[in-house]
């Protein structure tokens, strides 16, 4: 392990005020779920709703074909979803390189950004898809989960290699792999950190979820917030470990003696 020369549980700190400066960088994730809520409600739930009617109807030919013709409709919404929502991440996370670089997010340029890298990010997330399927499908017997978080600790810094690093998908998860084992101190308090901003942001979405109005609301901007918050801990993380310099641990102890 190798230590860098910063306080890493500070900089987690500093994430949550550069967001409540720059509280915009919720946003495009805000709008993003908006869109995707949409999709869920008039595509998706169109489909299910047909293939529930007819069935109750007591026309089960109705159902089946209602539901085949469904098939291909659903599966283009879910592509679009993750399209979408993978588009939206990325352009929160070019603004947050602006963020924490003091300036007002470009959210043109970052659009742009986003664009450009966008045949990596999509590369990158299926061959995420890929390495989560074996624990993904372990997780009904309990075994997964834990291989869950330590796939995601590993892999935390991947999309920030793209966005901001410009690597390729493949290049990309093997930086994400480096780094989390070499710093293994802060990426530990970083993926904490992450991890404690989505089961906060999870909680309090499901206090307010039963609000009548606000509820609605109060999801899409904590989810924006949860988002932004994240991907500002991402690139700030993956942008001081790869510039910083670094003291082996080993190597201070030598100097030590020698003194």
């Amino acid at each position: 392990m190798v230590t860098p020369s910063f306080d890493a549980g500070r900089e987690l700190e500093n994430a949550v005020r550069v967001l409540s400066a720059r509280w915009t960088l919720a946003l495009p994730t805000a709008l993003a779920a908006l869109v995707i809520a949409a999709i869920v409600f008039f595509v998706i739930g169109t489909v299910i709703v047909s293939g529930v009617a007819a069935a109750l109807l007591g026309h089960t030919a109705a159902a089946l074909g209602a539901v085949e013709a469904g098939a291909t409709t659903v599966a283009i919404a879910i592509a679009a979803m993750a399209l979408i929502s993978t588009l939206a991440h990325a352009v929160v996370m070019a603004a947050a390189h602006d963020a924490w670089s003091g300036r007002d997010p470009d959210y043109t340029a970052a659009f742009r950004l986003a664009l450009n890298r966008f045949p990596a990010l999509i590369v990158v997330a299926f061959i995420i898809a890929l390495l989560y399927a074996i624990p993904v499908v372990l997780s009904f017997v309990l075994i997964g989960i834990p291989l869950l978080f330590v796939l995601g600790y590993f892999l935390m810094y991947a999309r920030a290699a793209i966005v901001i690093g410009g690597e390729d998908a493949v290049t990309a998860i093997g930086t994400s792999f480096r780094m989390a084992s070499t710093y293994s101190g802060p990426s530990l308090i970083a993926f904490a950190g992450i991890i404690a901003a989505f089961i906060i942001g999870r909680i309090v979405d499901a206090a307010t979820i039963h609000i009548p109005g606000l509820g609605l609301l109060a999801a899409f901007f904590i989810g924006g917030a949860t988002a932004a918050y994240i991907a500002l801990v991402e690139v700030r993380f993956y942008e001081l470990l790869r510039n910083a310099p670094v003291t082996a641990p080993q190597q201070l102890s030598s100097s030590a003696q020698r003194e």
